[in-house]
């Protein structure tokens, strides 16, 4: 008779499920409960960052009145904790914030907010055992706010009061005037005394430095926005390749500048560079150095394709003054009265002939003195510039552009100011005097803003609009 080798197994595996049930439940409840763990965790820090952002984006701007805590960390405190409860949920977890500048250990010029924020979670299967019902999860999150460093470049010429130098609006509105008064002191609240640079550049017939790079920016920008002069040319435009121009009254764009670089940081700073330019025309003088009697450098150009076509004017740009002008009349129209200096006669001369070129830097050569010409060099000269500014390194220069009234609407116009800014939605090229490039995709892009209802009752709060827009463009940027 044949014997059995093997008992029978029938069973066991009920008998290893009932030895391992346990063990799997376990861990199972284990893997729920921490999976819930780290998903709060997750939230808690996505919560965290997105209200550090706000608040630093958000901080207006800081005062020292009560020699502590800098006015705007309140408010943005509230928005920053508004938006981590908007991202986190109805439970308020523990929020503990820290302003730079404000806590004794912030470095020297850092705008910054840290959040540390805690909240408990409550396990569902691991509450059997005491030590692990409740768990008490951390995040942690901070954003600093870069360095700024902003050169304001703003139109002061007759075109900005309609011929009424005093501005103060009329029947038909503010002027551009009344409106840049309007906007500029509130756009640079926006922005940080004490740890942001800000000076300010105004030009007409000639340009001036109305406000030195300053960290103290806040009354001497808005006093001198006050005192502008409304009257003369627009001298808008930069140097190009010239070197050779005042660092006192050159160009406008190149004053600013050489303001933005007279600020240094350490390596690694986190450093934002920025020119804000306004106008309310098109540039159409140049500067350049000619051989006159006691007199180098001097101011020339004037006018506008809509007038006089032959015209060109000069001046002293350090002693310029409404109708403080020389010409160059081809047309035979005749030139304005009190002439300190006239290109077209010997007062002025090169080679003992009288002036009917100019050294033109877009052609390398000396072109016709008309000012078709003078006007298509000088947006040469400023989009150059722009771009060399655009090209620095290690730190470029963001430029933004505000056109005011309806001239700024033409065309050929809205091209090369949104060419000046490198705007990616500006509206290019288009088959105009200079022929200005479209945007350059490989150079910091920046904004073109057109403000055309300008004089009228809207003027003031349109433009206010405008910066304020570039304002928050600048922000966003300082944040990190």
């Amino acid at each position: 008779m044949r014997r059995k080798l093997f008992r029978e197994e029938r069973g066991q595996m009920i008998l290893w499920i009932a030895l391992a049930a346990p063990i799997l439940i376990l861990f199972t409840a284990m893997a729920v409960d921490l999976g819930l763990i780290y998903w709060t965790k997750a939230k808690l820090a996505n919560a965290a960052d997105a209200a550090v952002l706000t608040g630093a984006k958000t901080v207006a701007y800081w005062s020292a009145k009560d020699g502590s805590v800098p006015a705007g960390q309140v408010d943005a405190q509230r928005y920053a904790s508004d938006m981590f409860i908007g991202n986190f949920g109805s439970s308020t977890p523990t929020q503990t914030y820290t302003w730079c500048p404000g806590d004794p250990s912030c470095p020297a010029n850092t705008v910054s907010l840290a959040l540390h924020a805690t909240t408990a979670v409550n396990t569902t299967f691991m509450t059997y055992l005491p030590q692990w019902a409740r768990w008490t999860v951390g995040a942690s999150s901070q954003a600093t706010r870069g360095n700024l460093v902003m050169s304001l470049v703003l139109d002061r010429s007759g075109s900005m009061c309609g011929g009424n130098q005093s501005c103060h609006g009329g029947p038909d509105g503010d002027h551009g005037g009344d409106a840049l008064v309007g906007a500029v002191p509130a756009f640079i609240q926006d922005f940080s005394e004490g740890v942001d640079h800000v000076s300010m550049i105004s030009f007409a017939s000639n340009a001036t430095v109305d406000v030195p790079m300053t960290q103290n920016f806040t009354t001497p920008i808005t006093n001198a926005v006050d005192a502008l002069n409304f009257t003369g040319g627009t001298f808008g435009t930069a140097a190009g390749t010239n070197t050779g121009w005042s660092t006192t009254y050159g160009p406008p764009l190149s004053l600013a500048d050489n303001q933005n670089n007279t600020v240094t940081f350490p390596t690694g700073s986190g450093v934002t560079k920025t020119v804000v330019y306004f106008t309310d025309g098109l540039m159409n003088t140049v500067q350049d150095t000619f051989n006159c009697p006691g007199l180098t450098l001097l101011n020339y150009g004037g006018f506008d394709a809509s007038q006089n076509t032959s015209r060109v004017e000069s001046l002293d740009p350090l002693h310029a003054t409404n109708n403080d002008f020389g010409c160059y009349d081809a047309g035979g129209g005749g030139c304005r009265s009190g002439i300190p200096y006239d290109l077209a006669q010997d007062v002025c001369t090169q080679g003992g002939h009288p002036v009917t070129t100019f050294p033109s830097q877009k052609y390398g050569m000396q072109e016709t003195l008309s000012r078709a010409n003078v006007t298509e060099e000088a947006q040469w000269r400023a989009i150059y510039t722009a771009n060399q500014m655009r090209s620095e390194t290690p730190v470029p220069t963001y430029i933004y552009v505000i056109g005011l009234g309806n001239a700024i609407t033409d065309q050929c116009t809205s091209a090369f100011l949104s060419s000046l800014a490198n705007d990616p939605t500006g509206p290019g090229k288009y088959n105009c005097p200079g022929n200005q490039p479209q945007y350059n995709a490989s150079l910091p892009p920046g904004l073109f803003l057109q403000v055309p209802n300008c004089p009228s009752t809207t003027c003031t709060q349109s433009l206010s609009q405008a910066f304020q827009t570039i304002a928050a463009r600048i922000l966003l940027r300082l944040s990190k």
